[in-house]
């Protein structure tokens, strides 16, 4: 017997067993035809339960009821089906409606499947439904008013589908408690008033429909928000009318572009529990009316533009656990009445304009004792109250960025609950405890820009779970304890700008997580250890600005990633070690300027071809520049000064001299190759002759492969014009994979789009259509279409051809037919970055490291377009959706259909139209439109700031005329720089310290890419550089 006759006869069996007991017979053979009309996959999961061959021995009712999600009642009556999660597949109007026939059916869950398909009316014979849940599947269309009608429905969740259309009208008294359609294309008005509602006080989530407006809703978000996605959708104030919901607990309107004041009316709203309005665009000042709200225990006002004083009732709410209110523009002191909020467990503050100082007995009152205190970026002065951690509770402790002053009480060192503390940039002083191995739970430990004297304990070698130490820009003495090696978590090491005396510990060599480790500007004397040069983890290692003596270890063969070495202002003598050449990786600076080196420089540090600085001045070092230094091409400035360097400069090192001759004073045998140039008359004439004659040379040659490119180039085409007049058309690229085949032609594509059908539509742009197609057993390929009546195929061709690039996508092969053109590339299964940002629900979650990523391969894809592409190309149409997404994230440049091979005539063309599209488009473009590719770094700072905001170029919600660039200058304006995380995407609020401080630069950076004039923008190789530090910066 086959495996699927004998799958069939099982599905058969257990659809002819009869129960033991006649009670609910009839539900049996129902859910026997609900398995049945599933597919096999499905059928396959539920089989092993519903297999209801063994007899009733007991008396808990017939064997239906143990299936797997089946409830009865007493006598036998299916009450419940609840299969969320089993992987469930299939039309769910071919097999729900079946379950209709369970006449004591109230629940019927299938959410978390993958059922498709519309949400079939017929479950409106369901009479007896109570709660309908069929969130988290694929299902479509608009919901049957027949489901809305439904007499005892009280629960019904829609989320996280594609449905569309409006909401249909609910009846008059419905028993509506919990409706949930968020995560869909929902339009259109809720058409449900308070009134219509029997128990209006339960949760009624409208969470992230594509349009609406609160005012219409009268229902607003509840705690689903939490853990689902946000978008961003809602628009206008919150209404008055919400005092109407009398006994609503929890009140969620989050992450929306809400604006307006808060209403006093919510007060009235006497059962909430839980009010969350965070992330919006609220103004106005706190409405006193909260503190009415007697049962209130969450409140989060935070990362809105609120200001004023925070209202002196809402102080004395003892029921409160929860009081975010930081990234506001607040103000005012908070009053001893803070001690009659006996239930707070977080107080978090931060980065607002409270002044004053925080009351002495904080914490002292609380029942359950406080957990998380972030007051940092504030205007408080004084002591720290002793009492926050008394109920053993305190976990986090944040007072950076304020004017404490005074030691840090005895209570919060010995604090065993407490991991991390950031007490930085404040005026904290006198010398840190020996008791401060109490606790050795510390992980964050940030005590710099303070004041802070005497030695550094040697106790704090305890503290096995610390990660980072900043104990920087204080006046500690003494030596490093060699105690501290034996932190082997510790990443970040930052005690630089103290008075620190004696050797640097060999010890430290031990810590193998270490990433940073900065010793700078102290006093530190002896030879720099070579364990700590071979840290396999260093990524930053400064210790400028000491007395370290002796040779640099030659050791960095094991320090692949170091990404920073600064040596500079020591006593260093000895030659510069040749493995410093091995470093292939090391892209922000090496400075090893002001020592005693000698000898001449390693040629090996030609290999260093990421290196943006090289500071070598103020030595004695000798002899030529190597000419291998040439191939440092991305260096942006060296310093070579006043050594005793002789010979000639690398020629790639001209343009840098030109720029910056004072990089080179000071070396008298030093030979530049210009009109200036030290050389004699005789060497002079005699390379201006060489040069001459090696400059026709390359000049003829140039131009006979120029001529013999072009003819080659007309050949081509004029042949491939012919070609494509005849029935059968080859499609090849200058460099086509293997794994296309060799004699593919036009008509194949034709066929295997089943001509151009709609469903293998993946995307449409200005300038055609997009098709999925395989061409190749288990091989997809992406085929676009071209109308040649607007747009010159041949330059995308030309441009596709030349180009080969890992974030660039690869044309395989391309034809012309008539006014017809296909350009055959590679397909990315991951779609466009503006579908990754914008178009999947839920949104998928995007950490740093896929972040960085995807900015940094598109800048690499434009760097090497703008500088490493002769001619250079100018793309003229950067954005979103012509970024493609390959599986792995990588991001691809497509879509040339706009692209320029800027030639030497074209550097100061101009072009007739505007290019680009509405939101990328360049402000110099509303002027003039000289041809720029500063042009592209623009659009791409636009994208770097849809990438971090998640939010599109262009929203209703910032106002009339207001793009991301205008909307996120303005808001900049009235935020401190810490602040600006309010307005980035949530996701990465919710990020590690470092990463959060890496995503702040990253803003930096969109900014300086989309200054206004374009002369003031980065290059494109600029901001891959800038990149590369961003990723390699440790928190600090």
């Amino acid at each position: 017997m086959s495996c699927a006759a004998a799958f069939s006869l099982l599905v058969t069996l257990a659809a002819s067993v009869t129960p033991a007991a006649s009670q609910g017979a009839g539900d049996a053979a129902v859910l026997r035809a609900f398995l049945t009309s599933l597919p096999p996959v499905s059928q396959r999961v539920l089989l092993p339960s519903w297999n209801a061959t063994t007899t009733n021995t007991s008396d808990t009712g017939p064997s239906h009821c143990a299936f797997l999600g089946v409830q009865c009642t007493a006598t036998g009556a299916v009450a419940a089906v609840n299969l969320s999660g089993q992987g469930l597949s299939g039309e769910l109007a071919a097999s729900a409606p079946r379950l209709c026939a369970l006449r004591a059916l109230a629940t019927l869950d299938l959410s978390l499947n993958s059922f498709t398909g519309a949400v079939p009316a017929a479950l409106a014979a369901c009479s007896e439904l109570a709660t309908l849940e069929l969130s988290n599947n694929s299902l479509s269309g608009a919901i049957p008013p027949e489901v809305a009608a439904l007499p005892g429905l009280a629960y019904l969740s829609l989320s996280g589908n594609g449905l569309s259309g409006p909401v249909p009208e609910f009846p008059l008294h419905c028993r509506l408690q919990y409706l949930s359609l968020y995560g869909n294309q929902i339009t259109g008005e809720l058409p449900l008033e308070p009134r219509q509602l029997r128990q209006p006080h339960r949760p009624v989530p409208i969470l992230q429909q594509d349009r609406g407006h609160p005012a219409r809703f009268l229902r607003l978000p509840d705690q689903a928000a939490e853990a689902l996605p946000q978008q961003q959708l809602f628009t206008g104030t919150i209404p008055a009318v919400i005092s109407n919901l009398s006994r609503l607990q929890w009140l969620t309107i989050k992450d929306t572009f809400v604006t307006g004041e808060i209403p006093p009316e919510i007060g009235k709203c006497q059962e909430l529990v839980i009010l969350d309005l965070q992330n919006n665009n609220l103004t106005g000042v706190i409405p006193p009316e909260i503190a009415e709200l007697k049962k209130l225990q969450w409140l989060s006002l935070y990362r809105n533009m609120l200001h004023g004083p925070v209202p002196a009732a809402l102080w004395q709410m003892p029921q409160l656990e929860r009081l975010a209110l930081y990234n506001n523009s607040l103000s005012g002191e908070i009053p001893a009445e803070i001690n009659h909020m006996s239930s707070l467990r977080d107080l978090l503050l931060a980065f607002n304009s409270f002044t004053g100082e925080l009351p002495q007995d904080l914490g002292l009152n609380t029942t359950h004792g406080l957990v998380w205190v972030d007051v940092m970026g504030n205007h408080f002065h004084g002591k720290i109250p002793p009492g926050l951690c008394t109920g053993g509770q305190l976990a986090i402790l944040d007072l950076a960025l304020n004017r404490f002053s005074g030691s840090i009480p005895s209570e919060i060192i010995k604090c065993q609950s407490l991991w991390r503390a950031r007490l930085g940039n404040n005026m904290f002083n006198g010398s840190l405890p020996s008791d401060l191995g109490i606790n050795t739970g510390w992980s964050y430990v940030e005590l710099g820009g303070n004041q802070f004297e005497g030695k550094i304990p040697s106790v704090l070698g305890s503290w096995q779970n610390l990660t980072v130490l900043d104990l920087s820009r204080n006046s500690f003495s003494g030596p490093i304890p060699p105690e501290l090696g034996a932190l082997t978590l510790l990443g970040n090491l930052n005690l630089s700008s103290n008075k620190l005396s004696g050797p640097i510990p060999h010890e430290l060599g031990n810590c193998r997580r270490l990433v940073r480790l900065d010793l700078q500007n102290n006093l530190l004397n002896g030879t720099i250890p070579a364990e700590i040069i071979s840290l396999s983890s260093l990524q930053h290692l400064v210790l400028s600005g000491n007395k370290l003596s002796g040779e640099i270890p030659d050791a960095f063969t094991s320090t692949q990633g170091l990404l920073e070495l600064q040596l500079g202002s020591n006593s260093l003598e000895g030659a510069i070690p040749w493995s410093l050449g091995k470093l292939q990786f090391i892209s922000q600076i090496i400075n090893i300027s002001s020592n005693m080196l000698s000898g001449t420089i390693p040629s090996s540090l030609g290999n260093l071809q990421m290196l943006e600085m090289l500071d070598l001045s103020k030595n004695s070092l000798s002899g030529p520049i190597p000419s291998q230094l040439s191939n440092m091409i991305s260096l942006s400035a060296v310093n070579m000064s006043f050594n005793q360097l002789s010979g000639l400069l690398p020629a790639g090192w001209v343009k840098l001299a030109e720029h910056s001759p004072k990089g080179f004073l000071g070396n008298p045998q030093l030979c530049i190759q210009s009109e200036n140039s030290p050389c004699s008359k005789n060497q002079s004439r005699r390379r201006i002759r060489r040069n001459t004659r090696i400059i026709i040379a390359l000049l003829l040659s140039s131009l006979a492969v120029m001529v013999s490119g072009l003819c080659a180039i007309h050949y081509m085409v004029k042949r491939s014009r012919r070609r494509l007049l005849a029935k059968h058309v080859s499609v090849r690229g200058l460099d086509t994979t293997e794994e296309l085949p060799e004699d593919l032609t036009y008509d194949d594509i034709l066929r295997a789009t089943d001509n151009w059908s709609e469903k293998y539509v993946i995307g449409r742009g200005r300038h055609g259509t997009v098709y999925r197609t395989e061409l190749a057993p288990g091989r997809q390929w992406a085929v676009k279409t071209v109308d040649l009546s607007q747009i010159k195929f041949p330059i995308e061709m030309k441009i596709l051809n030349m180009v080969k690039h890992r974030n660039i996508v690869k044309m395989e092969g391309y034809c012309i037919r008539g006014n017809f053109g296909v350009i055959l590339s590679d397909y990315m299964p991951e779609g466009t970055l503006f579908e990754l940002l914008h178009g999947r629900k839920p949104q998928v979650p995007l950490d740093w490291k896929v972040r960085h990523q995807i900015a940094l391969g598109a800048a690499q894809g434009l760097s090497y377009l703008h500088h490493d592409c002769v001619p250079m190309i100018v793309h003229r149409d950067v954005k979103s959706s012509n970024i493609l997404m390959d599986a792995d994230l990588v991001p691809k440049i497509a879509d040339f259909g706009m692209g320029k091979i800027v030639g030497d005539e074209d550097a100061d063309a101009t072009v007739s139209v505007v290019i680009g599209t509405l939101g990328y488009i360049a402000p110099e473009h509303g002027y003039n439109t000289r041809l720029t590719e500063k042009s592209d770094v623009y659009s791409y700072g636009v994208v770097l700031l849809e990438l971090l905001c998640r939010k599109m170029p262009v929203d209703p919600a910032f106002g009339d005329g207001v793009d991301i660039v205008a909307w996120m200058r303005l808001n900049l304006k009235h935020a401190d720089y810490c602040s600006v995380m309010s307005f980035l995407d949530e996701e990465i609020m919710y990020w590690p310290e470092d990463e959060k401080a890496k995503a702040l630069d990253l803003l930096d950076l969109a900014i300086s890419c989309t200054q206004v004039a374009f002369e003031s923008r980065l290059s494109m190789r600029e901001v891959v550089s800038t990149l590369m530090r961003i990723d390699d910066q440790y928190n600090r």
